[in-house]
């Protein structure tokens, strides 16, 4: 039997508490405010021992600055001095706009908003692309909430990639950032998104996805299919030094971040055609646009930067039937990303072709990165709708084409 599991914040620059929660708990820990570690603590660190402390800070030593733990080699008790942590800095030139796609009217569409207008960094222009105008009812409420500073924008041709460009047509800034209206933004949001953009070879920047809730078994068996995250620590991905472990890179897309978190030069992504509006959610491909689009920038030399202070919390599918949808359209969308570029790239048609058996094993392997973190009430049939939606994927791609 799957329990409902909470979601405790712990800061280190704030006295540790008296205890440490157990049992069926998650810790988000942060430093200074920045995300440093998601973890479920183990019955011994019920209670704020020695041993206790040592062990929270094994689960988020590798994200604390060098130097900052010295010769306590655990977090103090009293917690870090606040003035010794410090955030990367922001380039103070790039101005940052936001696209949020919705096709209802929602209260999570509000609390979006709502965290888009509260940024430490505050957004130069904030969009939301209704792609159901007909229907949703979203101008009605951004009318009825006095929204006025909120560009909508109406995309009635059904699909995510198209709501997507249809933003960045619209967008009057340096870097356009994309999320959902199924998530809750950190305050720190859009100054950890511009804090990666490094240098000019940086075209895209993704950020942390951390549930916003466990309540139900199929929030948590999204977390063992793979949920979002991407550690905590900031990378950078290229096609020089600067590349994954593994023998898919770079078509294990994943390994860069997800669709709802990340930003993009937007002159760059406009010279890469925005999203293929032949993929994503809405569309007989059913997803693969996130995917196909960080490709696209590796292939044309940029980089891609994870940068795990960009967090934001997503609210995952709480019921079985939803979880099953979803899981066989990722796979739906993985194959039809994959079947695009086979189609579109004799380059890449020979990569990826090299690339079939090891993608066979991460995919089929209880071993891979991919299933090794599947506990034992996981269910199968999850699976199997993942794999055939690979099968299907191609064939979805196909018709996506079709119609236009």
């Amino acid at each position: 039997m799957v329990h409902p599991v909470d979601i405790v914040e712990v800061e280190l620059t704030q006295p540790l508490p008296c205890d440490l929660p157990s049992g069926n708990v998650r810790l988000l820990v942060r430093l200074g405010g920045r995300p440093i570690g998601f973890f479920a603590p183990s019955v011994a660190m019920s209670g704020l021992r020695d041993d206790a402390r040592r062990m929270l800070t094994e689960h988020v030593r590798e994200a604390i600055p060098p130097g900052l733990l010295g010769a306590e080699e655990s977090v103090p008790r009293a917690g870090f001095d606040a003035a010794s942590v410090a955030w990367p800095q922001p380039p103070t030139a790039l101005s940052i706009s936001v696209v949020v796609t919705t096709c209802e009217a929602s209260r999570g569409l509000l609390r979006t908003l709502d965290g888009l207008r509260r940024q430490s960094h505050e957004p130069k222009q904030i969009i939301v692309v209704d792609n159901r105008p007909e229907t949703s009812g979203v101008a009605a409420q951004l009318r009825q909430e006095n929204l006025d500073d909120v560009i909508l924008v109406e995309e009635a041709r059904k699909g995510l990639s198209r709501a997507r460009n249809a933003g960045l047509a619209v967008i009057d800034s340096d870097l356009v950032a994309f999320t959902d209206d199924d998530v809750v933004v950190d305050p720190r949001w859009t100054e950890a998104l511009l804090s990666g953009f490094v240098d000019d070879q940086v075209g895209c920047v993704t950020g942390l996805v951390l549930p916003l809730e466990l309540r139900t078994p199929a929030q948590q068996w999204m977390e063992e299919f793979g949920g979002y995250s991407k550690g905590f620590l900031r990378r950078r991905f290229d096609l020089a030094g600067h590349r994954a472990e593994g023998p898919l890179y770079p078509y294990a897309a994943g390994v860069f971040g997800t669709g709802a978190n990340a930003a993009f030069r937007t002159r760059a992504l406009r010279e890469l055609g925005g999203f293929d509006e032949h993929l994503g959610t809405g569309r007989p491909s059913r997803g693969g646009e996130d995917l196909d689009i960080y490709l696209s920038v590796i292939q044309s030399g940029r980089a891609i930067v994870y940068e795990p202070g960009a967090l934001i919390r997503h609210r995952h599918h709480a019921d079985f039937a939803d979880l099953r949808k979803q899981v066989h359209g990722y796979g739906v969308g993985l194959a039809a990303m994959l079947a695009k570029r086979i189609a579109t790239s004799k380059h890449e048609r020979r990569e990826i072709s090299r690339r079939v058996a090891a993608g066979a094993a991460y995919a089929l392997s209880p071993r891979s990165g991919k299933n090794r973190t599947k506990s034992t009430t996981y269910p199968a049939s999850l699976t199997v709708l993942e794999l055939f939606g690979m099968v299907y994927g191609p064939y979805a791609y196909w018709r996506s084409r079709r119609t236009g």
